[in-house]
C-alpha cells in the first residue's frame, strides 16, 4: 500500500508515493520542456530510508530519490516503469534530431 509523502517544494520531484512494508517506491518527474512528466518505480527500497522521508519533514525529495532510489547500489528499478519512460523520452528525442541537409 503506497503513501504519499507529505507535500515540500521540489523543482524536479512532483509526488513521492512509498511503500514501507513491500520496500518500494515511486516518484513523478515534474515535466520540463520537451520531457513529459515521468513515472518511475524502484523496489528494495531501505525501510530505514522510507520511514526518514515519511517522518523528517526536512530530507528534500529531490536529494531522497537520488540517493536512495537513482544512485541506490541497493534499490533497482521496475522494467514496466522503465520501458515507458524510455519510449517516451526516445519519442521526444526523435521529434527534435533533425539532419542538416547539404544542398
Amino acid at each position: 500500500m503506497y503513501i504519499t509523502v507529505p507535500s515540500r517544494t521540489s523543482t524536479a520531484i512532483k509526488e513521492l508515493e512509498v511503500d514501507l512494508l513491500n520496500q518500494k517506491a515511486r516518484f513523478t518527474f515534474k515535466g520540463q520542456g520537451r520531457f513529459p512528466i515521468s513515472r518511475y518505480e524502484f523496489s528494495n527500497v531501505s525501510k530505514r530510508a522510507i520511514a526518514n522521508v515519511l517522518f523528517n519533514p526536512d530530507v528534500s525529495l529531490g536529494f531522497w530519490v537520488n540517493n536512495n532510489l537513482v544512485n541506490s547500489e541497493r534499490a533497482y528499478e521496475s522494467s514496466s516503469t522503465r520501458d515507458v519512460a524510455v519510449r517516451r523520452l526516445k519519442r521526444a528525442l526523435a521529434k527534435e534530431a533533425q539532419l542538416p541537409s547539404f544542398a
